[in-house]
């Protein structure tokens, strides 16, 4: 909020007190103070003169050569060209040197071969008023060579405080006073508004002569007065009240709005001005909107509302949307005479969904929304009605305004009031305020003191208990800590002691499943891999550059209601989508061989669904996760996995003077899959050939599915050349995928493994060996082969070191070449039993997979 230090100082005497002690003790009280801003809009001399002689320019028909007193001893010469300038009359004289706002520097010049040494000047050029058609004309008793910015109290500090939402109190500066004047102990005064007697003792007009009020539900407006006024004038307001206008943020636009502003920013209570005469059946009727009912408002914007809204309509249809903004079918014009007031208290729940369904944030839904003062409403209308009077007559003596044009106020006020405000109590122990202030030596009369500086009542007392109530314009105010905050506030919170609260504090271990995937990370992180953290939100085109059907498990994504963008209108189902993102952002500045990974969670609509055949490689994804426990899982819960995604770009290694390039290949990632399986002790995986339906984003011919006893973890493959091309990578070299399930994994971490040890006394035996196959015949098929075999006795391992095909090998055939290692713990093995055992290995070969030696 913007304040002007010149209209905070008619409610608090700052005299005495620096600017740099208002603004600290401001934030001190809790009224953050986010800048000071000087207003000076006259810079140099720019003073009252008085025009002693007033002569024809011998050039000029139009022209004046005028002599101006401005107080010194020599008069200054200004050629002047105002119809209004004549000898006499004081005026505002700008003189050389000095700046008036646009910014426009006054300079000596000559017009038509006549010096000139200054510039009368008008309201407009002063920026005091719109009046451009003659120099401005001021009092005859006002002083000589008085600043024009003292004469108008145009100088001014403006300083933005920053409010919470709690302190809608001090969203007026009666508000913001009453917090200065606790602090600093100096006396808050507030407006003299007379009693509506007072106001209308001339006046036979009444309001319920004049107009109607029906509300239908008190829920949605707990208050409304409406208060008629005749014969009003919206003219332009004086300087001064423009000025203030103007250094709090809001525009003037006449005398009569400018008043409802000005009171608004006052007590922080919203009001609006109707001209009667648009108020159609005489009568002002608070309801709900019908469904798509029409309303033009202020801003001059056709808006279709709901029942959802709460409008002032006539009695043929909506006039305003209550506590947002007015209707442009009642506001007042140029030419308006009589108005109806209206101040009044909206549900600030209705207000709030209002403004923001139709984007419409104004001043008084700022206010509405957090709530105002309820029990000042009858006092705000009066005080509207009173400074229309007095602004009135101001310029009536001021001979802007006729005297037939003062204004007359109604005799009644209509106060739709059904369920009066009950002010709650709240006690306040010493004890407690200590304990939670830490202050000792607080007592019970500094902790009176301060409440009742802040508007609280004293109720009652014991020896550690105060009772107060709590002013209708504090709703903030719900408990005893909040009485105990306002304590802390006025006492100051640099005097509360910055004392560390005495604790015990064990040791709180991680939880293991966040070290487990923690763990992980680390080992891709040692492996050359950089992590990525990103955005779990994808969009349609993810699911299509993935060639993924639209019965795909992957497919059924988590619809976001309200998405950031059409591209992220889903929760992603697959961590894939958001390396390759990235791995594309990377090629797109230069940066190639990128090797990604990231932790994370994918997510899926699949409840309490049972997945198809065709993915039974993925029907993990149809449990829960296991961070989702108890009442969290229930059915219709977004499934959600913690996955391991990680991701090789080509080339593997650059070329550089001393290597060559290096295309990645799937067993650069397949080697991490097994670092991973190696570093948590997890059981051997095997690696299986995929099916296309399954993973449909990878080459079918250049993947593998990793698994451990029959469960599919995940996967390692070459991205498939379409997806490739569809997220603008190379085809031809795409890059290198890898998935693994972590809560799968996390199953099988900690199971006891069995170890051969290592401490045997006697040799190994080795054998070479190479077989023909067939060509679909995998290193997985050669595995289960061994694993099958009975006779198996002596043999330890199985390594297979080359594949080949080509000549001497027939064609559909491919030779696998193995070293077979052998060994006893209980003796030295014979080649007679190694070439026995051998045999019928290759026996079993023959059998199982047609294979011969080579």
């Amino acid at each position: 909020m913007q304040v002007s230090l010149n209209w905070l100082q008619d409610y608090i005497d700052l005299s005495g007190i620096s600017l740099d002690e208002i603004v600290t003790t401001l934030t001190d009280l809790g009224l953050e103070v986010e800048g000071v801003t000087p207003v000076s809009p006259l810079q140099g001399d720019v003073v009252v003169g008085e025009i002693m002689e007033a002569a024809p320019h011998p050039d000029a028909d139009k022209l004046q050569i005028c002599q101006v007193n401005i107080g010194k001893d020599e008069h200054l010469t200004i050629v002047c060209g105002a119809p209004n300038a004549r000898p006499g009359l004081k005026v505002a004289c700008a003189c050389i040197g000095a700046t008036l706002p646009g910014p426009f520097k006054i300079k000596a010049s000559k017009i038509r071969g006549q010096k000139s040494e200054g510039m009368l000047c008008s309201g407009e050029e002063l920026g005091l008023s719109s009046d451009s058609d003659g120099i401005l004309e001021l009092s005859s008793e006002t002083t000589l060579g008085l600043a024009i910015s003292e004469l108008f109290a145009l100088e001014d500090t403006v300083i933005e405080i920053g409010l919470t939402p709690n302190r809608a109190d001090c969203l007026g500066y009666v508000g913001i006073a009453r917090d200065l004047a606790a602090k600093l102990g100096r006396p808050l005064t507030l407006p003299d508004i007379p009693d509506l007697e007072v106001l209308s003792s001339e006046s036979r007009l009444k309001t319920e002569d004049v107009v109607q009020v029906k509300v239908d539900d008190p829920d949605d407006c707990a208050r409304f007065s409406a208060l008629a006024m005749q014969e009003v004038s919206a003219v332009d307001s004086p300087v001064w009240l423009r000025k203030r206008l103007e250094n709090s943020g809001m525009r003037p636009i006449n005398l009569l709005v400018d008043v409802t502003n000005y009171v608004m920013l006052e007590f922080a209570q919203p009001i609006h001005a109707y001209d009667r005469r648009d108020l159609r059946n005489q009568l002002i009727h608070v309801r709900r909107a019908s469904e798509a009912e029409p309303l033009t408002t202020l801003d001059e914007v056709s808006r279709s509302l709901t029942p959802g809204d709460l409008v002032i309509a006539d009695g043929e249809g909506a006039i305003g949307l209550a506590g947002v903004m007015g209707g442009q079918n009642s506001e007042v014009k140029s030419d308006t005479k009589d108005i109806v007031i209206e101040v009044a208290h909206f549900n600030p729940s209705l207000i709030r969904k209002t403004s923001k369904r139709l984007s419409l944030h104004s001043e008084a839904s700022h206010r509405f929304e957090r709530g105002i003062d309820i029990a000042n409403i009858d006092t705000v209308s009066r005080r509207v009605a009173a400074l229309i009077c007095q602004v009135s007559n101001e310029l009536i003596d001021s001979g802007h305004l006729q005297p037939e044009q003062k204004p007359i106020v109604a005799t009644s006020m209509i106060d739709a009031y059904p369920v009066r405000f009950s002010p709650s109590r709240i006690a306040l122990r010493l004890s407690r305020a200590r304990d939670l202030t830490g202050i000792r030596t607080l007592s019970q009369e500094e902790c009176q003191n301060y409440l009742k500086s802040l508007g609280f009542e004293f109720l009652d007392r014991t020896e550690d208990r105060l009772v107060f109530e709590v002013p209708s314009f504090r709703r903030d105010i719900v408990r005893e800590v909040d009485l105990i905050e306002e304590v802390a506030r006025l006492h100051g919170y640099k005097s509360i002691p910055m004392t560390l609260p005495m604790m015990e504090i064990g040791t709180l271990p991680e939880k293991p499943w966040i070290s487990f995937f923690e763990d992980i990370k680390l080992t891709a992180a040692t492996q050359g891999f950089t992590e990525i953290i990103s955005f779990p939100f994808i969009g349609q085109q993810h699911l299509d550059d993935f060639l993924i059907p639209k019965d795909h498990p992957i497919a059924q994504v988590v619809e976001l209601v309200n998405p950031l963008i059409e591209d992220q209108k889903y929760m992603r189902s697959n961590l894939a989508f958001c390396l390759l993102d990235k791995l594309r952002d990377n090629q797109r500045h230069g940066n190639l061989g990128c090797k990604l990974f990231e932790v994370g969670r994918s997510f899926h609509r699949l409840y309490g669904q049972s997945c198809p055949e065709p993915y039974q490689p993925l029907a993990h994804l149809y449990q829960q996760g296991l961070h989702i426990q108890g009442r969290a899982a229930h059915e219709d819960r977004p499934i959600e996995r913690t996955v391991f995604a990680a991701v090789i770009d080509q080339p593997a290694r650059a070329k550089s003077w001393d290597q060559t390039e290096q295309a990645a290949s799937f067993f650069d990632l397949k080697a991490l899959v097994m670092q991973i399986f190696d570093e948590f002790s997890l059981p051997q995986a095997t690696f299986l050939p995929l099916t296309e339906s399954s993973i449909t984003w990878v080459h079918p011919k250049r993947a593998a599915l990793v698994k451990i006893d029959d469960k599919v973890i995940g996967y390692v493959g070459e991205l498939h050349p379409m997806v490739a091309k569809n997220y603008e990578l190379s085809f031809t070299k795409p890059p290198i995928l890898a998935e693994l399930d972590l809560e799968l994994l996390w199953t099988y971490k900690g199971q006891k493994q069995e170890f051969e040890s290592a401490v045997i006394k006697f040799p190994s035996v080795m054998r070479d060996i190479a077989i023909v196959v067939e060509e679909s015949c995998t290193h997985q098929d050669v595995s289960d082969a061994v694993d099958s075999f009975k006779r198996r006795k002596h043999l330890k391992k199985i390594n297979l070191f080359d594949v080949y095909t080509g000549e001497n090998v027939a064609s559909g055939k491919k030779s696998l070449a193995y070293s077979l290692s052998f060994q006893s713990p209980v003796k030295t093995l014979t080649d007679k039993e190694v070439e026995k055992e051998l045999q019928a290995l290759l026996d079993h070969f023959k059998d199982r997979l047609s294979a011969e030696l080579r």
